[in-house]
C-alpha cells in the first residue's frame, strides 16, 4: 500500500473533498495510548474508514476538542448506534460519548522500529482485548509508567534551569 506526505490537516481536505485518500503515516505524540503505542517512537498508518464500518476495538482518530487537543487516537471501547465512546490504552477513565460521523479514519498499521504491527491481526486484537479488560486496575498497573514520566519532566525542568543559569 503506498503511503503518501500528507499533513493529517491535507489528508481530511482530500477525504472531505471526495478524492481518494490514500493512507498517511504519522508520529504518535501523546502517550494515552501507552504501554500498546508509544509516543514518539511508534508510528501509525492511518486509514480512511467509513464510520458504519468501525468496530470494537479499532483505534481511531478523531478531533481533540473532545480531549483538548488537536487530534485524539484512542480505541473504540463502545458503539451505540451512531455513537461511540473510545479509551485511550494510557488512561484510567473513558472518553465521553461522541457521534460516529467524527471518526477521521482508523490505524491499519503501527511501525515499532523494524517491527510492523497489524492491528487487525488477531494476536494483537487479543493482546488489546486482554489490556482492556484489565480497565479497572489500570491505575495500578501504570503506575510505573506515569512514574517514568514524571521523573523525565523534572529531569528536563532541571536541564532547562541549569542551561538558563
Amino acid at each position: 500500500m503506498q503511503c503518501v506526505s500528507l499533513t493529517i490537516e491535507q489528508w481530511m481536505a482530500l477525504r472531505e473533498g471526495g478524492a481518494p485518500v490514500p493512507p498517511i503515516w504519522f508520529t504518535v505524540v501523546g502517550g494515552s495510548m501507552r504501554p500498546l503505542i508509544r509516543k514518539g517512537r511508534d508510528k501509525v498508518m492511518l486509514v480512511s474508514v467509513e464510520p458504519e464500518d468501525v468496530k470494537v476495538g479499532d483505534i481511531v482518530l478523531f478531533p481533540g476538542h473532545y480531549r483538548g487537543g488537536d487530534y485524539c487516537l484512542h480505541r473504540v471501547w463502545k458503539l451505540d448506534g451512531d455513537r461511540v465512546q473510545t479509551f485511550g490504552d494510557g488512561n484510567t477513565r473513558p472518553d465521553g460519548w461522541f457521534p460516529r460521523t467524527h471518526i477521521l479514519g482508523k490505524a491499519q498499521l503501527i511501525r515499532r522500529g523494524r517491527q510492523t504491527i497489524d492491528c487487525d491481526d488477531p494476536r494483537w486484537r487479543r493482546r488489546a482485548a486482554r489490556w482492556c479488560a484489565l480497565w479497572r486496575i489500570r491505575p495500578l498497573l501504570l503506575l510505573p509508567h506515569r512514574a517514568t514520566d514524571k521523573i523525565g519532566r523534572i529531569a528536563s525542568l532541571r536541564a532547562s534551569a541549569t542551561n538558563e543559569l
